[in-house]
C-alpha cells in the first residue's frame, strides 16, 4: 500500500464517496436512456442482406420490423435491386454493395442475411462465418451433402450462429394444410 493511500482518513475517504456518489446518480440525467435500456445499441442486432430480389426483400422486411434487429447494409448484384432495397430500409447509396465481400468486410455488422440464388448461398454463408457474422440463409441451403458438410464444419469452427428458412415447416397455415391432407388420406 502507499503512503498517499495509508494516511486517506476515513473523513476523506467518506467525501470522496458522496461525490462519487453523485456522479453516479447525476450519470443517467447526462447519458440519454437508450443507452442502458432495452433499447440499447448493444442489445440491437445490426444486419446486412446479401441478395435483395423478391423472396431477399421480404425477408429484409421482416428483420426490419423487429425492434432489436437495424438494417445497416444491403448488398445485390443487379444495382436496380440494390437501389429498391437501400430505400426499402431507409439507408443511403453509402450502404449499397454490388460485391458481398464488402459488406462482409464491415466490422460493424453482426449478422447477415444470405438471400441470393440457391448455388450461392454456401458461398456467401461461409465467407460471412469466416468474417465473424451469424447468419440467416434461404433455403435451398446447400447443393449437395458434401457443401452442407463443409458449411457445418466452418460454422463450428468459427463459433457462429447459423439458421436456415424453414417457414413452410413450421408456420401454422402449413401444419393446417398437412392435416387437411393427412387427415383426408386416412
Amino acid at each position: 500500500m502507499s503512503n498517499k493511500a495509508a494516511k486517506i482518513s476515513r473523513r476523506d475517504f467518506l467525501k470522496s464517496s458522496v461525490v462519487a456518489s453523485g456522479a453516479a446518480i447525476a450519470l443517467p440525467a447526462i447519458v440519454p436512456s437508450s443507452v442502458f435500456g432495452a433499447d440499447a445499441p448493444s442489445n440491437r442486432i445490426t444486419m446486412g442482406c446479401i441478395g435483395t430480389g423478391g423472396q431477399g426483400t421480404s425477408d429484409m422486411k421482416g428483420f426490419k420490423g423487429k425492434s432489436d434487429c437495424e438494417i445497416v447494409a444491403v448488398c445485390d448484384v443487379d444495382a436496380e435491386h440494390a437501389r429498391k432495397a437501400a430505400t426499402t430500409a431507409g439507408l443511403d447509396a453509402k450502404s449499397c454493395y454490388g460485391d458481398f465481400r464488402e459488406l462482409l468486410a464491415r466490422s460493424d455488422i453482426d449478422a447477415v442475411l444470405v438471400a441470393t440464388p440457391d448455388h450461392w448461398h454456401v458461398l456467401a454463408s461461409i465467407a460471412a462465418v469466416r468474417a465473424g457474422k451469424d447468419v440467416y440463409c434461404e433455403k435451398p441451403l446447400t447443393l449437395t451433402i458434401a457443401e452442407g458438410r463443409t458449411l457445418v464444419n466452418e460454422v463450428k469452427r468459427y463459433g457462429r450462429v447459423f439458421q436456415t428458412g424453414s417457414q413452410q415447416r413450421s408456420s401454422s397455415e402449413f401444419h393446417k394444410a398437412c392435416e387437411l391432407v393427412f387427415g383426408a388420406a386416412t
